[in-house]
């Protein structure tokens, strides 16, 4: 069974072309959400939501307890260093503790909350953190907490921990390697410098929060993630912005099955991939090596797909052809002029053999497709790009003869 996505860094996606690509081989994203929490989806979430259920949510509490000890013991063991560059009272006027900040018109739920951007901050909902720890954090002056308002004044206030943009971060990605583990979602983000929901253990954290040249971060990147997004992109087009949400959701929609054994298939990629070459820390070679086995996986099969599909129309068109010069006999026989040399029964066998000529053709089709985990690629490939002139010739042959995917 394939894995559902889990979306951080924040509540609502930033990049709406990174949603469609998701939405193309995930099954479904999740994402947390705290309870009460006043979601504010764009059209193409609801959209998604509506058509194939795409996102979910989840809660943070029970995972923000699990790691509050791993941050409580740095706090006690290198509070000091911790307060000395993360520390918060600095960058705030001295009236600020306690006071509710006014929304921006720009206001959003987590761009950087408004107006914590003017002082240097990045704020994490209050759920998302365990009482003890936030009590911990602010009585070290390493967070304090905050109430914003929706733009609606009807809408209920949320509740913010403020603190330094880099605390809030580690802090982020160790929550959500911890949802990760209970959930057995896979980390997915829309923003390239959060890749780092991997190994969140007191030795990296305390590293990366404090020495002045961490370790560098292993390769982390989910190799169901990387295969997934790479085989996708053979065939999404470049102007994706620019297609509709709906096309999306209808490929979703009728190409089901196609959809699960393309999904299979990636997972069992990145089983094969991980099995064989999970252990490379370089991730020069590690990119290299994903790009061979998505060639070897899906390129190359996508390929040959193509390949039979256009020699399977070709091959019907030109039998439905000499099918039709048969079928005019046909017809001439039914006018009551018999084409010279032409047998009645060849002429009566067009009739019917035209009818299954088409059945045959689709029959065909659909067991090379059946047969190929890439014919959903396909599906996409053709459902989103834009056709030039001999493409919709060539399609306008198929849907004739049965053979149009």
């Amino acid at each position: 069974m394939r894995r559902i996505g889990l979306y951080y860094p924040y509540i609502h996606c930033r990049d709406e072309r990174w949603l469609k690509l998701t939405a193309l081989y995930w099954p479904k994203l999740a994402r947390v959400v705290p309870e009460g929490y006043p979601v504010a989806d764009s059209d193409v979430v609801l959209a998604l939501n509506d058509g194939i259920g795409f996102l979910e949510s989840t809660r943070p509490d029970a995972a923000a307890e699990a790691i509050a000890p791993l941050f409580l013991d740095l706090l006690r063991e290198r509070g000091d260093e911790l307060r000395a560059r993360y520390g918060v009272a600095e960058v705030l006027p001295s009236n600020a503790f306690g006071v509710t900040m006014e929304p921006s018109a720009s206001w959003s739920a987590e761009q950087n909350h408004g107006s914590l951007r003017r002082f240097g901050l990045a704020g994490l909902h209050l759920d998302e953190i365990a009482p003890q720890l936030r009590d911990a954090l602010a009585a070290s002056d390493l967070a304090y907490i905050t109430t914003r308002s929706r733009l609606d004044e009807s809408a209920t206030e949320v509740r913010w921990v403020a603190m330094r943009p880099t605390l809030a971060w580690v802090y982020k990605c160790a929550l959500t390697e911890e949802l990760a583990r209970r959930t057995r979602y896979t980390p997915l983000t829309d923003q390239s410098d959060s890749h780092g929901t991997h190994g969140w253990d007191a030795a990296r954290v305390a590293a990366v929060l404090l020495d002045p040249y961490p370790a560098a971060r292993r390769p982390n990147e989910d190799a169901e993630e990387a295969i997934g997004l790479m085989s996708v992109r053979l065939v999404v087009p470049e102007d994706l912005d620019d297609v509709p949400v709906e096309k999306i959701i209808r490929l979703r929609e009728r190409h089901g099955p196609e959809f699960d054994a393309y999904a299979h298939a990636v997972s069992s990629a990145a089983a094969d991939f991980r099995e064989s070459l999970g252990a490379i820390e370089d991730a020069e070679a590690r990119e290299r090596y994903l790009a061979l086995k998505v060639t070897e996986s899906f390129a190359a099969p996508l390929e040959d797909l193509r390949k039979a599909m256009r020699g399977l129309r070709i091959d019907t068109a030109f039998s439905s052809l000499g099918a039709k010069v048969e079928l005019g006999a046909a017809a001439s026989l039914a006018a009551g002029s018999v084409p010279a040399g032409q047998p009645l029964a060849t002429a009566a066998a067009a009739v019917l053999g035209i009818a299954s000529l088409r059945r045959n053709a689709a029959v065909a089709r659909d067991a090379r497709m059946n047969a190929e985990p890439v014919a959903y690629l396909l599906r996409v490939e053709r459902g989103l790009q834009p056709q030039r002139l001999h493409e919709r010739v060539m399609r306008g042959i198929g849907r004739a003869t049965g053979t149009s995917v």
